[in-house]
């Protein structure tokens, strides 16, 4: 294949640019998708000769295509027959493809990835617009199961091995760990059903960036097992990542069933310091705005006592306002606001006030609802309905916000030392054995003008030459 005659066929016929383009972009996923094709079949031919060598026998070699990102790629696998009468194809063994994948690992991943991002049918729209991968939307659900269950199974082990005692930990020190933990629901696919997603993040302060700040090294936990997976798994990613020990760990959450003091307590208990637990200022504002009914001079003096730390007060406030209603459901709510201030009154705090040694860009905390829009973005709204795929989607969801996403899932598919040798090997094999082939530039003619008669020493030379 001329790549250099094919681009210059293709200019020939187009009138633009983008034609062009379009035209040059196929020939090289073309060529890529051939030169590939031929590689595999070359470690394949090399790896049928090693395995003959060992006692396994041919049955037939068959044709096999895998969709690479770059396009379709076509090419010879050998099935055998082991010593054992195992039948299989080794090439396939030894690349760890899956039986009947049409697929190659980078595909499903990418594909994931998107499908985090957009609903399945858009990923499908995305692809063939930016690559010549055809999926149909429920392979794309697929690889969403696959690639999220990988990230599943590697937040697992970590808490097996927390569990069992064997976890590493990266032993970094901090000074400072901000920790926050909320949930939020989504739709089952029974009716009136909800399945709730458990959220958490820490982080280890601020950073200036412009007029705003950021988070450092934020990294978050998700799940939507029941409430104590996702506190071993919390407590496992703190062993792992942290050396808590003479670090300051301040937590936040609305109170929930499941996001109680304790809960924390337990998940960062390798830190000496006193755990500071705030209750979550958004929430806390939410509820009042929502029992006032968003009465501003009203809220403005609920607010107050909230800030002030005047129980009394606040008590006063919300019981003459509940005074002036006629509605059992208004009265209700004010009631229900009232006991929740009441039972968290002690975690109405601002953890500055307590830490004198809090950083001077250090914020409230309360970056929970600004990081659970990768969840509610994706998985709320638009009808959505969620089944079997639920906690595929959060890890898939989880691992891109991390960046493990790609590490756990080719993580099953990483060759270990004596595979690699193996590797190695065969593709030495193919080298040797692949034919080397030189174009033919036709024959040489010459001559020797020397003018001078047959006779002589040269014209008998000349003579020789041009038979």
């Amino acid at each position: 294949m001329d790549i250099i005659k094919d681009l210059f066929d293709i200019w020939k016929r187009k009138r633009n640019l983008v034609d062009f383009e379009t035209g040059a972009v196929q020939v090289m996923y073309e060529w890529m998708g051939q030169a590939v094709g031929r590689m595999l079949t070359e470690m394949n031919r090399a790896l049928t000769r090693l395995k003959q060598n060992e006692g396994w026998k041919v049955e037939r070699t068959d044709e096999r295509r895998l969709q690479f990102l770059f396009g379709p790629v076509t090419f010879s696998h050998t099935l055998m027959i082991a010593p054992n009468h195992q039948r299989l194809y080794p090439l396939d063994r030894l690349m760890k493809w899956r039986k009947g994948s049409r697929y190659s690992p980078y595909v499903e991943l990418k594909a994931a990835e998107l499908a985090g991002r957009m609903p399945y049918r858009q990923v499908v729209e995305t692809l063939e617009t930016w690559t010549p991968i055809k999926m149909s939307h429920s392979t794309v659900m697929a690889s969403v199961r696959r690639v999220g269950a990988a990230q599943g199974q590697m937040d697992e082990a970590l808490v097996e091995k927390d569990k069992a005692g064997t976890l590493m930990s990266e032993g970094r020190m901090v000074t400072h760990l901000m920790t926050e933990a909320d949930g939020t629901y989504v739709r089952g696919m029974q009716k009136k059903a909800h399945i709730e997603i458990k959220h958490l993040i820490t982080y280890e302060g601020w950073e200036q960036n412009g007029k705003r700040r950021r988070l450092v090294n934020p990294y978050a936990v998700m799940t939507a097992k029941n409430v104590n997976d996702f506190w071993d798994q919390a407590t496992a990613v703190a062993e792992s990542r942290y050396d808590l020990t003479h670090t300051q760990v301040v937590a936040n959450s609305d109170g929930g069933s499941g996001y109680g003091e304790e809960r924390f307590k337990e998940a960062f208990s390798g830190s000496r310091q006193p755990l500071f637990v705030q209750l979550d200022d958004f929430h806390v504002a939410q509820a009042l705005t929502r029992a006032l009914h968003g009465d501003k001079d009203w809220l403005k003096a609920a607010k107050k006592a909230v800030r002030d730390k005047q129980e009394e007060t606040l008590v006063t406030i919300l019981d003459t306002y509940e005074s002036q209603l006629e509605n059992d459901k208004q009265i209700q709510k004010v009631a229900d606001v009232k006991k929740y201030l009441m039972n968290h009154w002690s975690r109405l705090f601002d953890w500055r006030d307590k830490d004198k040694q809090a950083p001077k860009i250090a914020g409230k905390l309360g970056a929970m609802e600004s990081n659970q829009r990768h969840l509610t973005f994706r998985m709320k709204k638009r009808g959505m309905h969620w089944g079997g795929s639920v906690e595929a989607m959060v890890k898939v969801i989880q691992g891109c916000q991390n960046g493990t996403l790609q590490a756990a899932y080719l993580a099953s598919l990483e060759l270990g030392e004596r595979a690699m040798r193996r590797v190695t090997k065969t593709m030495r094999i193919a080298t040797l054995l692949r034919s080397q082939t030189r174009p033919s530039i036709g024959v040489h003619l010459g001559r020797i003008a020397g003018y001078t008669s047959a006779s002589s020493s040269v014209g008998h030379l000349n003579k020789i030459l041009t038979l």
